[in-house]
């Protein structure tokens, strides 16, 4: 009886089986993807779709297309959730495909191919998923290119007649070369070379001899091998072409020739030799004064570098560290030395002995530049100096003590550098000086207004961070101006 029951359970679990295995089976056979019959064709250049079918129909967004080469990723083209994917496309189709979704619905997923390159040729895997099954159909595209239309060259006299090739180039696949006579007739060619250039496009060539009277009109057909595509053209040799068939004739033709070309070309020489020496008199000249104009652009340019401005400062002097012979105007834009103390408080900001001020707003970032008149007087300076520059006793104007000036100093216009001041003879003093600072760069250029050229600028240096000022130091009897 146990036996019985263990025959009942077997032969039910068989039959569940198998009504498991045939519902697969049957799901698998519910998608079906198919391709078109043959190859698809067209030419380089133009756009192509490729077909592809699925049945049943269903609605897209439950669908996945994906168009690949002979490897799975990178694909050609991805459809799914009803969006287009690109993030794996491959390189040479980005931009060129689309899937023609309006056949979607009706069971259609064809490949949109624009501008086909001959590389786009072969097998194609039109492969569709849905849910858990998945069928697939392979898409051949051939790709044709016609080339350009045959170019006829007599090459030269050979065996009593002349060398005749016909080239052509731009055909895809391998053209054949054809010689035909005014009758169709094929005629064998001396020649033939068929070469591919990098892109896998074919050239080709073919030769032949013609003598007169045989063959003297004839016509060069360039075509696929497999296709129907055809160049061609035709052309016709006089007899007066025969009749130098013979090397020695061209030979003594040619010397002649050339004999009479070098003796007019040495009558003409000798005709514009006097021309030419003027010209080139004319000519050196002109070079002369070009160099001239461009030497005068040069310092323009050079005066444009200088003088345009980042950002203009209004320069208001700081009362608080004007030395005490040193008379502020009521505005604070100009100052004089009058060598008269004035009842003031010798605070830590004042600088004592030496008459300077330093302007009333330092930066710590930037470009700026204001300009100083020289309004009267002898001596005097300009320039930056850094906020914590010493203020009494004796200190050295140079860039060690944090100061970066030029001026009539001593009786010379000079910049005061260190461990030497360096003297400025061939700049004439200036009445109008513009102060330029880059504080990020650390550079400090002077220039003269009055003549619109640069004048001195200081090796670079570096601020460290702390603010930095205009700055002025007065001799006896000068009046300085903040401008404007």
């Amino acid at each position: 009886m146990l036996s019985s029951f263990h025959l009942h359970c077997s032969l039910l679990a068989f039959i569940i089986y198998g009504l498991v295995f045939q519902v697969h089976e049957l799901q698998s056979a519910l998608l079906n993807v198919t391709g078109p019959p043959g190859p698809i064709t067209v030419a380089m250049g133009e756009d192509v779709v490729l077909p592809c079918r699925f049945s049943p129909e269903q609605r897209a967004q439950d669908t996945e297309v994906i168009w690949f080469r002979e490897h799975f990723s990178p694909f050609v083209h991805r459809y799914k959730g009803g969006q287009d994917q690109y993030g794996e496309q491959m390189l040479q189709y980005q931009g060129r495909t689309e899937l023609l979704k309006d056949g979607l619905a009706k069971g259609s997923v064809d490949l949109k191919i624009f501008r086909v390159q001959l590389s786009d040729r072969g097998n194609y895997t039109c492969f569709i998923h849905r849910d858990l099954d998945y069928d697939e159909a392979v898409v051949e595209l051939k790709v044709t290119a016609s080339g350009s239309a045959p170019l006829i060259t007599l090459e030269r006299y050979q065996d009593g007649g002349i060398w005749v090739t016909c080239r052509s180039a731009g055909w895809y696949p391998q053209p054949q070369v054809l010689w035909q006579d005014p009758h169709g007739r094929h005629l064998p060619s001396l020649s033939e070379n068929v070469t591919q250039d990098k892109s896998g496009l074919f050239a080709a060539e073919s030769s032949i001899i013609l003598t007169r009277g045989t063959n003297q009109k004839l016509s060069c057909s360039v075509r696929h091998v497999l296709h129907s595509q055809e160049q061609g053209s035709a052309f016709y040799i006089s007899d007066p072409f025969f009749q130098n068939a013979h090397p020695w004739m061209t030979a003594v033709c040619v010397v002649l020739v050339a004999v009479v070309v070098l003796l007019i070309i040495a009558a003409y020489l000798f005709k514009i030799k006097g021309k030419h020496e003027q010209k080139i008199a004319m000519q050196a000249a002109a070079l002369q004064d070009r160099d001239a104009e461009i030497e005068r652009q040069a310092e323009e340019l050079a005066w444009r570098k200088y003088a345009v401005p980042i950002e203009e400062v209004k320069v208001v002097l700081d009362p608080d560290t004007a030395h005490c012979d040193l008379v502020l105007s009521d505005d604070c834009k100009s100052v004089k030395r009058e060598d008269t103390l004035q009842d003031l408080p010798d605070i830590p900001e004042r600088f004592n002995p030496w008459r300077c001020v330093l302007g009333r707003e330092g930066f710590t970032s930037g470009r700026y530049y204001w300009e100083v008149e020289v309004v009267d007087g002898g001596g005097w300076t300009v320039g930056v100096s850094r906020q914590d520059v010493k203020r009494k006793g004796d200190i050295e104007f140079k860039p060690e003590q944090g100061i970066w000036a030029l001026g009539q100093w001593a009786g010379h216009f000079q910049a005061l550098t260190s461990p030497n001041r360096t003297l400025l003879p061939e700049i004439q003093t200036p009445k109008r000086i513009r102060v330029s600072l880059d504080y990020e760069e650390g550079r400090v250029t002077f220039f003269s207004v009055d003549e619109e050229i640069p004048i001195f600028t200081f090796p670079l240096a570096s601020f460290e961070g702390i603010s930095v000022h205009p700055w002025v130091w007065l001799g006896p009897g000068t009046w300085l101006k903040m401008c404007p």
